[in-house]
């Protein structure tokens, strides 16, 4: 029997097995092949009761994901999943927001290749060095990875340059210059979020590798490192969510360096308000604002008369500037997730 007649056999098994069952076991789903992934999960689509199987399913999967966190695995952040959980959970979500099986599996092809398309384009330019081919968009940190030489803050820019490539790489940034322009809604929603849990993946990676250089140097000081790395440490800093308490401390150990000059106003004010944000705490600067409905939304600012005044000090715009220069990120449509 040819490879494609059992791969047939297969997914036509799994499709007329899970028709008589309640609800297929996750297990059984997470260990299908692609194609027989798509057909089972498209029958299940047309079958009766099929948006509460496949909810059922996508609940299951969230245990399980969880109860790996649970276990000590990497991801720890919540909602951040292992390649492997993301695909079977954004496939189940597919198939339940879609119409019929036909429609999940056209929005399933398209999610697919666009998404392989963002994948493929960063691994060519971490393989390569190439940035500008695909990222040409990112001129300054290309600029500034070819400038390092010294090996940490090479690495540094190395792990900067990967993070904003994947940052601007949403369809509300500059996507459309990685995959083209996709037709359903459903497949630009799950690539959104295929590239906000590569984001998060690669913010844990960085978080372990940053927390080895900051116990070796303390710090990337503006006067041994230069600038850029100082700006770059502090990207990686704000994008280390998954560990709040690492986040805290950073900025007690990075407020006597501004004293001196050893570290960036702006951004040190960025890193407070999101450790303020994490702990419940009113901003002192405004940075930090959610995207929910299309509108940025504040959380609560600490003396807003004074905000203008301690923004200054901080080398920031008047807050009036800030949310005129931002106001096309927030689109309607788009995720409502993640702070800016």
């Amino acid at each position: 029997m040819s490879n494609r007649l059992i791969l047939c056999w297969l997914t036509w098994s799994f499709v007329t097995a899970f028709a008589h069952a309640d609800t297929p076991a996750i297990e059984d789903l997470a260990a299908l092949s692609p194609p027989a992934l798509t057909a089972t999960l498209a029958g299940l689509r047309d079958s009766e009761d099929g948006a509460k199987t496949l909810l059922e399913l996508e609940i299951a999967a969230g245990n399980l994901a969880e109860a790996r966190r649970d276990g000590g695995a990497p991801p720890f952040s919540a909602g951040c999943l292992r390649e492997d959980e993301f695909e079977l959970g954004s496939h189940l979500t597919l198939a339940r927001q879609a119409t019929s099986g036909a429609d999940y599996r056209a929005a399933a092809s398209e999610y697919t290749k666009i998404s392989g398309a963002l994948l493929l384009a960063l691994d060519q330019a971490r393989s390569s060095g190439n940035w500008k081919r695909r990222f040409s968009h990112l001129k300054r940190w290309i600029r500034e990875w070819d400038r390092a030489r010294e090996p940490r803050t090479r690495e540094l820019m190395r792990r900067t340059l990967t993070g904003q490539a994947i940052r601007v790489s949403l369809s509300a940034f500059e996507g459309p210059r990685i995959y083209g322009v996709a037709k359903s809604t459903l497949a630009v929603r799950a690539y959104d979020e295929y590239v906000f849990n590569l984001m998060c993946n690669e913010d844990e990676a960085n978080l372990r590798w940053f927390k080895a250089q900051i116990a070796a140097i303390g710090w990337f000081d503006i006067r041994k490192y230069g600038p850029a790395a100082d700006h770059a440490a502090l990207l990686l800093v704000q994008h280390s969510d998954a560990d709040p308490e690492f986040q805290a401390q950073m900025v007690e150990a990075l407020e006597p360096r501004l004293e001196r000059g050893d570290t960036n106003a702006e951004d040190l004010a960025y890193l407070v308000d999101r450790v303020a944000v994490r702990a419940g705490l009113p901003q002192k600067f405004g940075t930090q604002m959610e995207c929910v409905a299309g509108e940025w939304v504040v959380p609560q600012i600490e003396d807003p008369m004074g905000l203008d005044e301690r923004r200054t000090r901080m080398d920031l715009v008047p807050y009036s500037v800030q949310l005129e220069r931002t106001k096309n990120i927030c689109r309607k449509n788009r995720p409502e997730r993640r702070r800016a």
